[in-house]
């Protein structure tokens, strides 16, 4: 089984988790749930922004420039497959699970 690069790498995958939680985040706001530095988050984002999985809107508000991180279709749907192919990997199928069960019924407990 072969993982999406992209979206398994520790820091692009904290990205992609937290804007999936709000859909949208400032660069503030996204540097503190992902607990990245300033230069980590913006060389993360860069790569998923080239790879087409998030969207990076620069704006100004009160004259200050202001960096908006969304999560976009395509990146829902990478994240939503690296997490089913996580779930697959860890889920016990058909008679792994009657020996999983078999040997947990035949384990000797003092």
């Amino acid at each position: 089984m072969s993982f999406d690069t992209v979206v398994a790498n520790a820091g692009r995958l904290r990205i992609l988790a937290a804007l999936s939680a709000e859909g949208a985040q400032e660069f503030v706001q996204l540097r503190r749930a992902t607990a990245l530095t300033d230069g980590n988050l913006s060389a993360h984002a860069r790569r998923l922004a080239s790879a087409g999985l998030i969207d990076i809107e620069k704006a100004f508000r009160d004259g200050k420039p202001v960096t908006t991180f969304v999560l976009n279709s395509q990146g829902k749907r990478r994240l939503a497959a690296h997490v089913n192919a996580l779930v697959e990997l860890v889920t016990p199928r058909g008679n792994a699970v009657e020996a999983e069960a078999r040997d947990e019924a035949e384990e000797w407990v003092d």
